[in-house]
């Protein structure tokens, strides 16, 4: 019962208060356990019931990279036009690796703006610690994205050039995206408990950042077609800077870009603190609206 407290008008602080880094991680602490718990029983009840339960989580990673590989080397021909390689395979793995990483922030931000009317029960009529429904949202996204990161590291170690000794910085890659979509999940819940149009905006968002964040073709074919000057520009969206680092750790054994990662982790960590600020120091309307 100890992740378990009394929300009420007059609980909690301000905007200003919840800032505070060590707020958010004596909430982590508190909530820990049962986060844990609520992550967990996402994932199982997700294929519970299926025949092949669990297998799906390597079986759709498998499909969907021969899906890449027909679609956008042979069909489309984008093997040396696009990526400049030899083989389709390569190409494959590399748009599947971006689709991996891209689906933390699409399966987590894409319903977060419903995330307090789907679970109203929480919000309504339960005392729960509702800031971790947005993380529980997350975790399960990061969850499947590591299974179909597995999936990609055992393929490229059997018919690629093996694993690189750069596939330890993998959990630094993860770490700017993880606090990016985190952030952006509170802000959208409660911006979606106040406004119902909140989550169309974003189904339309989500399809645009997709085909801007270099996920089926290298971050360099982007970065060619504006000045120099305006590099910073293209590199400041977190979701293409983790891709471009993604590819280059875990398929070509490059170390990541130091000072691009160090800065969009310090830009993500900015909007989780501000995220979480905000959540918590609206939450207590939310009864009042669901």
């Amino acid at each position: 019962m100890s992740d378990i407290k009394i929300i009420t008008k007059t609980s909690g602080g301000g905007f200003v208060a919840y800032l505070n880094p060590l707020s958010l991680l004596k909430s982590i602490k508190r909530h820990g356990s049962l986060l844990h718990q609520f992550v967990r029983w996402e994932v199982n009840d997700r294929y519970r019931g299926s025949a092949l339960g669990m297998l799906w989580t390597v079986i759709v990673p498998l499909l969907r990279l021969s899906v890449y590989t027909l679609v956008f080397s042979i069909l489309l021909g984008g093997k040396k036009v696009v990526w400049g390689l030899e083989s389709n395979f390569a190409v494959g793995e590399m748009i599947f690796c971006g689709f991996i990483l891209f689906n933390v922030f699409s399966e987590a931000v894409g319903k977060a703006s419903r995330l307090m009317w789907i679970n109203k029960s929480y919000v309504k009529n339960i005392v729960f610690p509702l800031e971790i429904i947005p993380v529980i949202s997350m975790g399960v996204a990061v969850v499947h994205s590591f299974i179909g990161m597995m999936v990609l590291v055992f393929l490229e170690a059997v018919f690629g050039g093996g694993i690189h000794w750069t596939l330890i910085y993998l959990p630094l890659i993860y770490l700017p995206l993880i606090f990016f979509v985190t952030g952006i999940s509170w802000i959208l819940s409660v911006l979606g408990v106040f406004s119902r149009d909140i989550d169309n905006l974003m189904q339309s968002l989500i399809q645009m950042l997709f085909l801007l964040s270099a996920i089926i073709f290298p971050l360099e074919r982007l970065m060619g077609m504006v000045p120099d000057g305006w590099h910073w520009v293209l590199r400041l969206n977190i979701i293409a800077s983790v891709v471009d680092d993604a590819r280059r750790i875990v398929l070509e054994g490059i170390s990541p870009d130091w000072y691009w990662l160090i800065v969009n982790t310090i830009a993500a960590s900015a909007l989780l603190l501000i995220g979480y600020a905000w959540f918590m120091s609206r939450k207590k309307d939310f009864a009042d609206v669901v």
